[in-house]
């Protein structure tokens, strides 16, 4: 009997199920959240996660339960408009699944080199160069200054 991984170490069907959230744009110059490796980091944030984890798991193992009764490679093997339909399908009886895989996957997405340079930026962190900071007015920082003093 082959024993079947738990949806959260099934990397092929995570990888899918990032690309129906995040997915590729429409002109290639920015790849789906499942094309970047992320999946293996989102699992491995929920798992650890003691409140999300337990409430999310079963949301995405019914959507990989689903995807292999409708097609025999799942979610993988499904067009992106069916893939999106079916995860928004069990979104109601799943309402926390979405916020709980999203506060693991958007930090590392747009964090990601490959999505930086595809939206513009420079695929690097902020510092050393920074960025451009305007002016302070002196004017608004001595009147916070004369209220921490009264306050």
């Amino acid at each position: 009997m082959t024993r079947i991984p738990k949806a959260f170490d099934d990397q092929g069907f995570m990888d899918a199920l990032l690309n129906v959230v995040i997915p590729p744009s429409a002109d290639g110059s920015v790849p789906g959240a499942g094309e970047v490796g992320l999946s293996g980091a989102v699992a491995s944030g929920l798992r650890a996660d003691p409140l999300l984890g337990p409430m999310v798991e079963p949301g995405i193992e019914a959507i990989r339960d689903e995807a292999l009764a409708r097609q025999g490679e799942g979610l993988a093997g499904m067009a992106p408009e069916e893939g999106r339909r079916l995860v928004e399908g069990l979104l109601a009886a799943h309402p926390v699944l979405m916020m709980g895989l999203l506060r693991y996957l958007y930090p590392a997405y747009y964090a990601h080199p490959l999505v930086l340079a595809g939206i513009g930026e420079a695929a690097r962190p902020p510092f050393p160069e920074g960025f451009e900071v305007e002016p302070t007015d002196p004017a608004l920082l001595e009147r916070l200054e004369a209220r921490r003093k009264t306050g």
